[in-house]
């Protein structure tokens, strides 16, 4: 199989985050896993969803300017293609009741920084099921 192929096949994610250290380790961690679009705030990422079918989405909830991940998750879903895509938040957020918050808010995980490529990984993997 060719190298071209082989990336067709890969899952395609479109990863929300604003922080562009987060966005260069969690590339690394996804490199020959997966296929990766960034957005790094929420006006790209609406544009984004808009034009592509992703088959999973790696959040941030705290996106800097404008939306928070909570408040996109709210409009992507909104978007019939994205009702039962999975949509993950992957965020520094980890006091008690936050895991909480943001799986009632429609996200379908929760993965909280820091993390390890393996866990990433395993958590992607699971829901390309």
């Amino acid at each position: 199989m060719n190298e071209q192929n082989q990336i067709s096949q890969l899952p395609k994610i479109l990863l929300i985050e604003d922080d562009e250290i987060s966005v260069d380790v969690m590339k690394l961690f996804l490199k020959n896993f997966a296929t990766v679009e960034i957005s790094l705030n929420s006006e790209d990422a609406i544009n984004k969803v808009k034009t592509n079918e992703y088959n999973l989405i790696l959040m941030d909830i705290n996106l800097g300017k404008g939306l928070t991940g909570i408040d996109l998750i709210r409009i992507i879903r909104e978007i019939p293609y994205y009702k039962n895509i999975p949509i993950l938040a992957v965020t520094a957020f980890a006091m008690k009741g936050d895991k909480e918050e943001f799986l009632s808010a429609g996200f379908d995980f929760y993965l909280a920084k820091p993390f390890t490529r393996e866990e990433l990984r395993a958590t992607v993997k699971r829901f390309m099921k």
